[in-house]
C-alpha cells in the first residue's frame, strides 16, 4: 500500500534555501520554499531583497516511502526529525504559510515560547489531545501528566511543533 503526498521539513546548509529549493523542482520533486520581501540596510543603500521565511528550512512534498529522495538534492543536511520519522507538516499550515507570505503583509518568525508550568496541549502525533504541563525545553519540550489519582507523573518529550499553550 502506497502513502498519501505527505508534506515534510528539510534542513538545509546554511543560505542554500534557494539551491536545495531549484534542485529539488528538477528532480521532480514538489517543494515549497516560503519567501518574504523585506528592506535591507547597507552602509551606501538599502534595497527590497526576497529571502527564505524559514532559515535553513525547505519543504517537500512525497509520498513517506520516497524520503530518501530529497537527501540527494546538494545542500540538504536532514530532515526535521522525532521519534525516528520526518515530522510532517499538515496541508493546513503550509497552506497558512502560503497565505501569510502572499498577502504582502510583513511577517516576522518568532520560536513560540512556553513558559515552565503553563498547561499546554499536544497538537500533533500519537499523543494528540493529550494536556499536560510544560517542564523544560531540551531540544524538546518536556511534558509533564499528572495522574493525580495515585500522585504519580508522567513525563514525555514532544518535538516543539506539537505543543501548544491551552487553558483548562
Amino acid at each position: 500500500m502506497f502513502g498519501k503526498l505527505t508534506w515534510f521539513v528539510l534542513y538545509t546548509k546554511p543560505r542554500f534555501e534557494q539551491k536545495v529549493y531549484y534542485n529539488l523542482l528538477q528532480m521532480g520533486i514538489n517543494s515549497y520554499l516560503p519567501m518574504q520581501k523585506t528592506l535591507k540596510q547597507w552602509s551606501d543603500r538599502k534595497k527590497w531583497v526576497h529571502e527564505p521565511l524559514f532559515k535553513s528550512y525547505c519543504f517537500v512534498q512525497i509520498k513517506p516511502e520516497y524520503y530518501r529522495e530529497p537527501l540527494k538534492a546538494n545542500g540538504v543536511l536532514r530532515y526535521i526529525w522525532f521519534e525516528g520519522k520526518p515530522v510532517p507538516v499538515s496541508d493546513k499550515e503550509i497552506e497558512t504559510i502560503k497565505l501569510l507570505c502572499d498577502s504582502n503583509i510583513p511577517v516576522e518568525v518568532v520560536e513560540l515560547t512556553l513558559i515552565k508550568g503553563q498547561t499546554v496541549k499536544i497538537i500533533n502525533g500519537v499523543l494528540k489531545g493529550l494536556v499536560g504541563e510544560y517542564l523544560k525545553k531540551t531540544g524538546q519540550h518536556k511534558i509533564l501528566v499528572r495522574i493525580d489519582s495515585i500522585n504519580q507523573g508522567l513525563m514525555v518529550s514532544v518535538p516543539p511543533a506539537y505543543v501548544v499553550a491551552c487553558r483548562i
